[in-house]
């Protein structure tokens, strides 16, 4: 259920981006979702048995975590292809506000 979440809140991201017309809105949604999950996995696998553990063991790994929970085949394979994609624009804007300045 908790990836089914995770589902609806990409695709909110993206139908957002498409009204603002802006694919760098899409890219730092995304890639912020995706490190989120990373971070909630790193810290379930702090917390090792008991309550925590339990609660943020249900999230998913990653965006591609999800993506391969629901589908296969290739579907995955395009889904991950837009994924490691939308991830090299992501670092593409990311440099170029850093060495911007």
């Amino acid at each position: 259920m908790d990836a089914f979440v995770i589902l609806v809140l990409v695709i909110i991201i993206i139908c957002w981006a498409c009204y603002r017309r802006k694919l760098s809105k899409a890219a730092y949604g995304i890639a912020a979702l995706d490190i989120f999950l990373r971070i909630v996995c790193w810290i379930a696998s702090q917390f090792k048995g008991g309550s925590v553990d339990a609660f943020l063991t249900r999230f998913p790994n990653s965006l591609l975590g999800v993506a391969d929970k629901y589908t296969d085949g290739i579907v995955y394979l395009l889904i991950a292809w837009a994924f490691v994609l939308l991830m090299c624009y992501f670092l593409f804007l990311t440099l170029s506000i850093f060495f911007k300045k």
